[in-house]
């Protein structure tokens, strides 16, 4: 933990650790303000209860079943979720349950659910800058950054969760990491449990994956101090040991694609559902060239240091915090240029060294994968980059005779980000409050499912888009019946044809990326397309053909639309009482 005296007096080594942990406190108030605050303020989008919506059908074991959007074959005995997608699991889910078990599934509950998850990424990124060296009220300076910077606070508001969580499972693999280099006779354990540590983050979403080549390098390069010999681990049985640990977190993955071959009817099968979803992978823009990759690279960088990420799903257009550009300099263009001084000193930490590489790494990862990816897979290295700049900034303090001019040059960067942080939050909450968000994030859908359950309606109310169902069922606690219209034609077709013997075509819905938008095919079994339809801005579109219904978002955004159309207005009522609830309108 940080500041402990290399040789301290008895009794020393237990006041410091308390002492590291009542300042943490400092870091813990700070989020607890943040997330009081965050409590008051409206909205359950779709993403931010995916997974955790199904948590349910654990809870209420005498309630109907509830729709899940997991992989094929993997919601064992229409319960217990193992992936959700190719990308992740269901981790938060099974995190969050004795949470949701004590609190229910309520707006409040979910809240202090994802309070907890952020305050374990912070609690971890703690301990790693205390075993890296940094002085204790330096590394609560940056938690306190992070913990009330906007791209980490509404992180837990939108679908950024769930790349934002599994952080926490990083930043300890580190922590263990750097344990098993000072520890050569606990090497192997902590160098298992930095393994199990970064499977499970890795198991979280599986972008940790990028990151992995870099830790493994550290791996194998690191030795722990004065070990010489025999006494000192074989670089490959370094690496067995942390890759040994990894596989045990990774495990869910293991399970869950098992679970699809076998769904699929085998490994050719299989490998086809893999190839045919991938086109709906993040954003699917088609970036080839390597210029195209960097541009996106860099706008993505951009979009998440800048909060634009989790503005666009809050209120549906974009939106950058002030200072966007300067916050985003001083987390990913100071650490590099404190570790060239750090190295032209001969004081660069190996932490800051290894942060700095799993940047790297991360980038080439994301290059790969290009316009595929979003702005939620680029989440996990916020926290990355406020432990480099705190490593950075330690080592640039390091001498004992630092000067106080030195500690000023460092304190300036902390203090910019804090009130850059707090500027950008406030602004976000006050937007917030203001408009009650955009589309799916209003509190329209909290009244709404309060409604369900006090009015427990005959009548069958049509949920066209997840964003609905999600929170629905979450906020509901399963106490309403929610049915997917394919699977319930299925499940009677299949009854139907069992009872005469004559067979009744099922429903398949399947679905592809085109020009940046998921269009959904309706067919029946024996081939025949019954509809497509798309969501765009909040709308349901839907007509005989894809053509079509690519043609109409084209013409949309070209500015053709009805409100332009004087054929269409010359309809309309003249005395502007134009009050409905639907119309039919046909112009061929």
């Amino acid at each position: 933990m940080p500041g402990p005296d290399p040789q301290p007096p008895a009794g020393a080594g237990a006041r410091t650790r308390r002492g590291d942990w009542l300042a943490f406190a400092v870091v813990a108030a700070a989020y607890a303000i943040v997330a009081t605050h965050q409590a008051t303020l409206t909205g359950v989008y779709m993403d931010e209860v995916n997974p955790d919506y199904l948590v349910v059908r654990l809870l209420n074991w005498t309630g109907p079943p509830v729709p899940a959007w997991v992989l094929p074959g993997n919601y064992l005995l229409d319960r217990f979720p193992v992936l959700v997608s190719l990308q992740h699991g269901t981790q938060s889910l099974w995190l969050g349950l004795p949470a949701f078990w004590l609190l229910g599934t309520t707006v409040a509950a979910l809240r202090f659910t994802h309070a907890l998850f952020a305050l374990a990424v912070l609690a971890a990124l703690y301990a790693l800058l205390g075993r890296s060296g940094v002085r204790r009220w330096w590394a609560v300076a940056a938690c306190v950054a992070l913990a009330i910077d906007p791209t980490f606070v509404y992180a837990f508001r939108t679908q950024n969760y769930i790349t934002t969580a599994p952080a926490a499972w990083l930043l300890l693999s580190l922590y263990a990491l750097q344990r098993a280099r000072a520890d050569a006779g606990r090497a192997r354990a902590w160098l298992a449990a930095s393994g199990l540590f970064h499977g499970l983050a890795f198991a979280g979403y599986f972008v940790y994956l990028f990151v992995a080549p870099a830790v493994a390098l550290a791996v194998v390069a690191w030795a722990a101090p004065g070990a010489t010999g025999r006494q000192r681990l074989a670089r490959l049985a370094r690496l067995a040991w942390w890759g040994g640990g990894f596989g045990a977190g990774a495990l869910p993955y293991v399970v869950g694609y098992a679970l699809l071959l076998e769904s699929q009817g085998g490994l050719a099968s299989g490998w086809a559902y893999i190839v045919s979803t991938q086109a709906t992978l993040g954003n699917a823009i088609p970036v080839t060239t390597l210029q195209q990759r960097y541009a996106h690279f860099e706008m993505i960088l951009g979009q998440v240091f800048g909060n634009a990420a989790n503005h666009w799903p809050m209120f549906g257009a974009p939106g950058f915090v002030p200072g966007a550009g300067a916050k985003t300099a001083l987390l990913l263009a100071l650490p590099p240029l404190l570790w060239v001084v750090a190295e032209i000193r001969r004081r660069a930490p190996p932490m800051l060294r290894l942060l700095l590489g799993m940047q790297v790494a991360f980038a080439a990862g994301a290059l790969l994968f290009g316009g595929r990816l979003s702005g939620h897979h680029y989440m996990p290295l916020v926290p990355l980059a406020y432990a480099a700049l705190a490593v950075a900034a330690a080592a640039l303090l390091a001498d004992r005779d630092a000067t106080g001019g030195r500690r000023w040059l460092v304190a300036v960067p902390f203090a910019l980000l804090l009130g850059l942080n707090a500027a950008g939050s406030a602004g976000e909450a006050a937007t917030l409050r203001r408009t009650g968000g955009i589309g799916l994030y209003s509190d329209a859908i909290n009244a709404f499912a309060a409604d369900l359950v006090r009015e427990r309606p005959r009548d069958v109310v049509f949920l066209p888009d997840w964003g609905l169902l999600m929170p629905v069922a979450f906020l509901t606690g399963g106490k309403v019946e929610l049915v997917s219209l394919v699977e319930e034609w299925n499940r009677a077709a299949a009854a139907a044809s069992a009872g005469d013997g004559q067979e009744v075509p099922t429903l398949t819905l399947t679905q592809e990326a085109i020009d940046g938008n998921v269009v959904y095919d309706l067919q029946t079994s024996a081939g025949s397309g019954l509809a497509h339809f798309l969501f765009i801005d909040g709308y349901l579109v839907v007509g005989p053909s894809r053509a079509l219904l690519v043609e109409a978002v084209a013409q949309r955004a070209a500015g053709v639309t009805l409100i332009a159309s004087s054929a269409f207005l010359d309809l309309l009522p003249h005395d502007g009482q134009a009050h409905y609830s639907g119309l039919v309108y046909q112009n061929l």
